[in-house]
């Protein structure tokens, strides 16, 4: 009998001693408005000296500044819309040297309005035009997403500098949800 009893108490020791911990949910994106804390961009390229066939590299850095943007990502259906504004400070240096620096507006609207959707890790965005956007997801909790992607080179035609060819890119963004 007194074996019975300890082999009882262990049971009731082990069953309630033990229990599952809830798994933390998931963050959700959709359901909130969301700020624009950082914007950056980092790009490569090459330009070719004038009067030459010969060409050297170009970098160019963006840091945005004078934040006003916000990011609502709405569910049922998931669209989602930029609104607001954001200054992006560019910086051109050519074989390292710095060659020009300039500053570009952000409009919200005109930027981005559309749809998304999370794929695996990644954040994929489709807007209006049917452009498809998709970023990696660096940073995912319930207040904080930190983004990257690979910007379509094309972006940089604002860049008025002849014979300049943008290469490669990356932009990275952080959003806070307010």
């Amino acid at each position: 009998m007194k074996n019975l009893w300890h082999v009882a108490l262990l049971a009731l020791t082990l069953s309630t001693g033990c229990a599952v911990e809830d798994e933390p949910a998931e963050p959700q994106l959709a359901g909130g408005v969301w700020s624009l804390e950082s914007a950056s961009v980092q790009a490569s390229g090459t330009a070719v000296i004038p009067g030459t066939q010969n060409s050297v590299p170009v970098s160019i850095t963006g840091n945005g500044e004078d934040y006003n943007m916000t990011v609502v990502f709405g569910e049922d259906p998931n669209t989602v819309m930029a609104e607001g504004e954001f200054v992006f400070f560019v910086e051109v240096s050519v074989a390292g040297i710095p060659f020009s620096d300039q500053r570009f507006p952000v409009q919200g609207a005109e930027t981005f309005a559309g749809t998304w959707e999370i794929d695996n890790d990644q954040l994929v965005m489709v807007d209006t035009d049917n452009d498809v956007f998709e970023m990696e997801i660096l940073e995912f909790t319930e207040n904080r997403l930190r983004v990257s992607g690979m910007p379509n080179v094309m972006d940089f035609s604002e860049f008025d500098m002849s014979g300049v060819t943008p290469g490669e890119a990356t932009a990275e963004f952080v959003l806070v949800r307010q």
